[in-house]
């Protein structure tokens, strides 16, 4: 909020709880009469305007009731109502002021009363009199109730009046004593009840603005921290641009439109070259510092093309553009990296003859015959960067998916791929997961990282692919299966670890006696131990591949099916291989912002339920995801909001807190399993 919001909010703090007697605040005060300014100009203008008509109306019981002063009194009402009404008109048409209208009529209402009853006591009808003066009570109302007058100008005319009427019934009217004293104490008693009431009437206006004021304030903070929480949920908080949230909802947005347009998506990666080495020598301050720079410009550049930029990660950033073309494309990356040179950030550590920061940039367009997913174009895009470093940085590179394979940098990724176990480049990072039932962390996912020569951090979607291509994967597997089992051991816990198996893996001969080898060397139960297999290997055209995974569940180890609904074959996996988990891909849970995208996973999980499988789902990045799978009666979940992948030993403080009768996830799976399995059995029955 701004000083002046603060300021009001404080006085209406102070405005509820301060007692009725006291003072009301002058500037809240101000504002209530600011806010009802043009209304009260409406009613004192035609509030006026009927009161003088009423005023002259009551001319005819002046006929009936004094006949001999009526013309007098007629003649009076006319002249006194049409002069006021001639003044308020001009004020209103000359735009005066709410006092000096309220002032005019104030008068006009103790001018109406005095000058009638001047009149009026001359009458020889001195009874018939004191019955009309009773009806002097509606200009002491009118002036107290009528126009909301300031209290104290409805208290100086309402009491004129009534003093006035008082003095004429006592000096001039000539009745009884006692008719005098109850016309006297009535009117007293109306000026002193109207006053009340009127009073009371601006306490209340007061108090009811003062109150709605609080509810406009807390609303507007409310708004505020709403626009606050979301700009923090979307916003990376070193660079100010969008983070990887921010742009997979943007992404969405332009899907929606990709396919009645003309133009494509682009996305572009950037990736600072030599950023480790530009840390390490300068110090985290300036490696932040350098990336603010960096966003700036790339903020700048993205929207003279009508781009969107983000932070991917670290010293990675991401750009969402719509093109024409492939040429289009490369212009808005080749702007990108020369954008970067021009700022002239010194670089005192390259080793590459260069001595400002660069970055190296890949693309991905997307393509008519492919599916449009943002995890496809950024594998794609993620391809082309790591080109782009192998054949010297400070560059940009276009993914080709027909001359991929033949580029130079995947001759240097292998070269990488052999050395890597050597030089130990490569490392695993662990990712947990949580029991929707018991709220506990039962198990870990195994994620393998890999490092380049120069230390800088190569995407799994980049080395992941070429290890399958070239065979590496199977001396790295074993490797990663090893390094598991020896860290799960480590913790003092009883949760499974699991670790991914490519279909090059399965078909290497001897691989479930090599896997029950290092299980056995170890000493973990091979129930602890779980293989996780992806949808999108074509399984069933490899018959060693089949047999491994036999051998391996007799082994004891469990086989779970990874990123079930991304490929083609999962209802044939299920119908022909008993796996003891299944995940679900993290984007059908990212669908779920639609009331379709919810039912189609609801399905998933009842579909799988009924088959006796344990249910896992990928992808949950916030509290309302996690709640979902709650009511979808999920098993297990996965996500950066349950623990992002990091070394297992961040979780050994946790794990040594933990009962030690915590139920393990296989036995869990097995029960519910035999469960769901008695459920059909009694559903065929019945």
């Amino acid at each position: 909020m701004t000083k002046l919001d603060e300021d009001t909010a404080g006085r209406v703090r102070a405005a509820i709880t301060r007692a009725w007697w006291r003072p009301q605040d002058p500037v809240l005060l101000a504002m209530l009469h600011e806010k009802e300014a043009s209304g009260n100009r409406r009613v004192i203008r035609w509030g006026m305007w009927a009161a003088v008509l009423s005023y002259i109306a009551y001319g005819f019981l002046d006929y009936f009731l004094l006949p001999d002063t009526a013309m007098s009194s007629i003649l009076t009402r006319t002249l006194v109502g049409v002069s006021f009404l001639t003044m308020i008109e001009i004020c209103i048409r000359t735009g005066a002021s709410q006092q000096l209208l309220h002032l005019v009529s104030a008068t006009a209402i103790v001018t109406g009363g005095v000058a009638w009853l001047l009149v009026a006591v001359h009458s020889v009808h001195q009874v018939a009199l004191s019955y009309f003066m009773v009806f002097g009570i509606t200009f002491i109302l009118g002036s107290n109730l009528f126009f909301n007058f300031r209290f104290l100008l409805s208290f100086i005319a309402s009491a004129t009046i009534t003093v006035t009427f008082c003095v004429a019934i006592m000096q001039y009217l000539q009745i009884g004593l006692p008719g005098r004293i109850a016309l006297t104490v009535f009117f007293v008693n109306s000026l002193v009840l109207s006053l009340y009431l009127s009073w009371r009437l601006g306490l209340e206006r007061y108090h009811t603005f003062v109150h709605s004021l609080q509810a406009k304030i807390q609303e507007k903070v409310a708004i505020e921290n709403g626009q606050k929480l979301h700009e923090i949920a979307n916003t990376d908080p070193l660079t100010g641009l969008r983070n990887r949230r921010a742009i997979a909802r943007e992404f969405m947005e332009m899907r929606k439109s990709w396919a009645s347009g003309e133009q494509q998506i682009g996305v572009i990666l950037a990736d600072v070259d030599y950023f480790k080495r530009f840390n390490d020598r300068l110090g985290h301050q300036a490696g932040d510092d350098c990336l603010v720079q960096l966003a700036e410009a790339f903020s700048k550049t993205a929207d003279r093309f009508g781009a969107l930029a983000g932070r991917h990660g670290g010293e990675e950033f991401i750009f969402l553009c719509k093109v024409r073309d492939e040429e289009h494309l490369a212009e808005i990356s080749e702007e990108l990296c020369d954008v970067v040179k021009r700022l002239g950030i010194e670089h005192p550590d390259r080793g590459d003859g260069l001595h400002v920061i660069t970055i190296s940039v890949g693309a991905s367009i997307s393509r008519a015959e492919t599916s449009l997913e943002l995890s496809a174009l950024l594998q794609e895009a993620d391809r082309a960067l790591y080109s782009s470093k192998f054949i010297g940085r400070a560059t940009f590179t276009i993914f080709d998916p027909d001359n991929n394979d033949s580029d130079f940098s995947t001759q240097n990724l292998s070269v990488l791929l052999k050395e890597a176990q050597a030089r130990d480049l490569v490392s695993t990072v662990y990712q947990p997961i949580k029991d929707m039932e018991t709220g506990e962390i039962t198990g870990f996912e195994t994620l393998m990282r890999l490092c380049d020569f120069d230390g800088s951090v190569i995407s799994p979607n980049v080395f992941i692919p070429e290890a399958e291509r070239t065979g590496a994967i199977v001396e790295l597997g074993y490797w990663v299966i090893e390094r598991a089992v020896r860290d799960i051991s480590a913790l003092k816990s009883d949760g499974v670890i699991s670790v991914n198996v490519s279909g090059i893996q399965l078909k290497a001969p001897g691989f479930p006696l090599r896997v029950a080898e290092i299980i056995a060397r170890e000493g973990l139960p091979a129930r602890r131990l779980a293989l996780e297999i992806t949808e999108g290997i074509d399984i069933f055209l490899e018959s060693q591949a089949l047999k491994s995974v036999e051998e391996l569940r007799s082994f004891g180890v469990q086989i779970w099916l990874d990123d079930f609904g991304t490929g083609f074959a999962g209802l044939a996996w299920l119908r022909e291989i008993e796996f003891d988990l299944v995940k679900i891909d993290k984007g059908f849970l990212q669908d779920c912002q639609s009331e379709n995208g919810v039912l189609m996973l609801q399905d998933m999980v009842k579909l799988l339920h009924n088959r006796g499988v344990h249910v896992l789902v990928e992808g949950v990045e916030s509290e309302e995801q996690l709640q979902l799978l709650e009511r979808l009666e999920v098993n297990l979940a996965q996500g950066f909001w349950i623990g992002r992948p990091s070394p297992l030993e961040s979780y050994e403080k946790a794990a040594a807190a933990e009962p030690a009768t915590k139920k393990p996830v296989q036995a869990r799976a097995k029960s519910k399993a035999r469960a769901a399995a008695q459920r059909r059995a009694a559903a065929k029955v019945g």
